[in-house]
C-alpha cells in the first residue's frame, strides 16, 4: 500500500475495518493491473527456461542484456555520453565485463547531485514511475522507473516464490507484515490489520507488535491460514514468537520470505520452528541494482539474470567481502552502471549449489542489520528508514535511544533543509511510533562509522530483558515463548 496524502491518509484512518479494506483491495487490485503485464509474463517466461542452465549459458544472457543495455545509456542519457568519453570506453566496442572497471563507482550522492542528466530522454516512451528509497542510512533518493522494470522486478519475486511452491499470481492466501500503513498508530484496539481482497492478501501493520496485542495478531493470523509469510525479519521474529505462545499449530505455511533486513540466525530458527517450514532469503532493491535470492538449501544465489554484480573492497578492486557494486540493466529510464548499493557481502568459497540452480553464490549479505526502537507503551518497532523516504534534503539520518520515552533523530542536512522537513520526519516518525513518545533533534555534520565503513541506522543502549510484562525479549524475540 502507498502512503498518500495525509488527509488520504486521516480519512483511510477514520474509515470503519470494511472500508480500509475496501480501500486496500481497490489498491491492490491497480496495482495487479501494473504489475502483470507483457513484460512480467515475458520475463518469467525467460526465467522458467534459464532456471537449470549453466553458469556459461547466464553468463552469455547477462553479457547480451548489459551490451544493450549500455548502448541505450550512452545514446539517451547525457551523464554517460560524458562519462563514457571521459574514460574511453565504448559501448560498440564492449567485450569483455573488465571493462566496465574504467569507469567510475556511482554512489549515491553522485546520482543526487547528477539526477536531471541520468535520467533518459526518451523518459516518457518508458511510462514511467517515481519511486524513492532512503537505504539503511536515510540517504534518500527519487528517480523514475520504467514500466518494464517494475513488471520485471515482479517476475523475479514470482520465479523466486515458485521455488517454495508458491504462486505470487494465483489468489493463494498470503499474510505480510512489512511496514504497510494498515491503521493508525495511536491505535490500541484491533484490528491491526486489513485485507487487500483483489490478491488475497491479509496485511499486517507491524508497528502494533506489542504483548498486549500478539494474540490478536495470532488469532488473526489462524484464521486466515496463509501459504505464505513475508516481510521484515524482525516483525515476522516477533510474530512467530507468539505464534509458539499463542498459537494452535493448526496452520500450514509452505515458507516464510523475508527482504529489506539482514535475517539474523536465531531469527531463521525461531521461525522456522514456529511455522514449521523454511525461510527464504530476498535481497533487493528500490534501485534494482543487484538481486540475491536464498534457495531450498540455504544457499544465497546472486542472479546473473537480474544484474552485473561486482564484490569491491575499499580500492575499488575485487574482494571475497566488500562493497554490492551492481549495474542492473532492466531500468534504461533511469540506468546505474557500476552503482554502490551501500550493502556489505561476501562470496562463498563454494560455487556450487545442490539445488542445480546457478549464479554467483553468496555466504552473507552483511549489511542492514538493524535494531528496534521501543515505544513507551513496550511496542518494538524495526525497519524506521521509511522516516526518511521522502526527505530529500537529509543527507544522514540516526536513531538513537537510551530510554522508551525518548527517541533521539540524528540529521546531517543539507543547506537547503528547513523547519518543514523536520515536520514531516515528526510526521512520519508519529505514524509508525504514535503520539506518547518524546522526539528530539540533532544536527551533525557526520555520522560516526563503524569499523567497516558503515553507519549504524538504530543505535540502542535500552537493556530490553528490563521491559514490563512478561516479555523478556532476547535479541528482540520472546524468551518467554517456547522456543526450541
Amino acid at each position: 500500500m502507498a502512503y498518500g496524502s495525509n488527509w488520504q491518509r486521516k480519512s483511510y484512518y477514520l474509515s470503519p475495518p470494511w472500508g480500509r479494506c475496501v480501500v486496500s483491495s481497490l489498491y491492490g487490485w491497480l496495482e495487479r493491473r501494473h504489475r502483470y503485464g507483457d513484460a512480467f509474463w515475458s520475463t518469467l517466461n525467460q526465467l522458467k527456461r534459464l532456471e537449470r542452465a549453466s553458469n556459461e549459458s547466464l553468463l552469455a544472457y547477462q553479457f547480451e542484456r548489459l551490451n544493450r543495455f549500455l548502448s541505450k545509456a550512452a545514446d539517451e542519457v547525457q551523464y554517460y555520453r560524458e562519462v563514457f568519453a571521459r574514460n574511453g570506453f565504448s559501448p560498440e566496442r564492449f567485450e569483455h565485463r573488465d571493462q566496465l572497471s574504467v569507469l567510475p563507482i556511482l554512489d549515491k550522492e553522485t546520482v543526487r547531485q547528477q539526477m536531471t542528466d541520468l535520467i533518459s530522454k526518451k523518459l516518457s516512451s518508458y511510462s514511467p514511475r517515481w519511486v524513492h528509497t532512503s537505504g539503511t542510512t536515510g540517504k534518500a533518493l527519487q528517480f523514475p522507473l520504467s514500466s518494464f522494470c517494475f513488471q520485471r522486478e515482479y517476475a523475479f519475486r514470482a520465479h523466486h516464490y515458485s521455488w517454495a511452491n508458491v504462486d505470487l499470481v494465483r489468489r493463494q492466501p498470503k499474510a505480510f507484515v512489512a511496514g504497510h500503513p494498515v491503521t493508525d498508530p495511536a491505535s490500541s484496539e484491533p484490528p491491526f490489520w486489513t485485507y487487500d481482497v483483489a490478491n488475497n492478501w491479509l496485511l499486517f501493520s507491524s508497528y502494533h507488535l506489542s504483548q498486549r496485542n500478539l494474540p490478536a495478531y495470532v488469532a488473526e493470523l489462524e484464521k486466515f491460514s496463509p501459504v505464505l509469510i513475508g516481510g521484515y525479519p524482525s516483525s515476522i521474529a516477533l510474530l512467530a514468537a507468539a505464534q509458539k505462545k499463542w498459537g494452535s499449530g493448526r496452520l500450514n505455511v509452505k515458507a516464510v520470505y523475508t527482504a529489506s533486513e539482514t535475517l539474523l540466525e536465531y531469527q531463521r530458527k525461531l521461525i522456522e520452528s514456529a511455522f514449521g517450514c523454511k525461510v527464504f532469503v530476498w535481497y533487493g532493491n528500490t534501485e534494482m541494482c543487484g538481486h540475491i535470492a536464498q534457495c531450498e538449501q540455504g544457499v544465497l544465489h546472486g542472479r546473473l539474470e537480474h544484474s552485473f554484480m561486482e564484490v569491491l573492497d575499499e580500492s575499488g578492486y575485487p574482494a571475497r567481502e566488500g562493497a554490492l557494486v551492481c549495474t542492473g540493466f532492466g531500468n534504461s529510464a533511469f540506468p546505474l552502471i557500476r552503482y554502490n548499493t551501500g550493502d556489505v557481502v561476501k562470496l562463498s568459497d563454494d560455487q556450487v549449489c545442490g539445488c542445480g540452480r546457478g549464479g554467483i553464490l553468496f555466504e552473507s549479505v552483511i549489511g542492514r542489520v538493524e535494531d528496534y526502537v521501543v515505544t513507551p507503551d513496550d511496542r518494538l518497532v524495526g525497519r524506521l528508514d521509511h522516516l526518511f523516504k521522502d526527505a530529500i534534503h537529509v543527507i544522514e539520518a540516526q536513531l538513537l535511544q537510551a530510554d522508551p520515552s525518548e527517541l533521539v533523530i540524528r540529521i546531517v542536512p543539507r543547506p537547503e533543509y528547513t523547519v518543514q522537513d523536520e515536520s514531516s520526519i515528526v510526521s512520519e516518525a508519529r505514524l509508525r511510533l504514535g503520539p506518547e513518545i518524546k522526539l528530539r533533534f540533532e544536527y551533525v555534520q557526520a555520522l560516526e562509522r563503524t569499523s567497516n565503513g558503515k553507519a549504524r541506522f538504530v543505535i540502542s543502549s535500552i537493556n530490553k530483558s528490563q521491559l514490563t510484562h512478561e516479555r523478556r525479549p532476547v535479541g528482540g524475540v520472546f524468551a518467554g515463548a517456547n522456543q526450541s
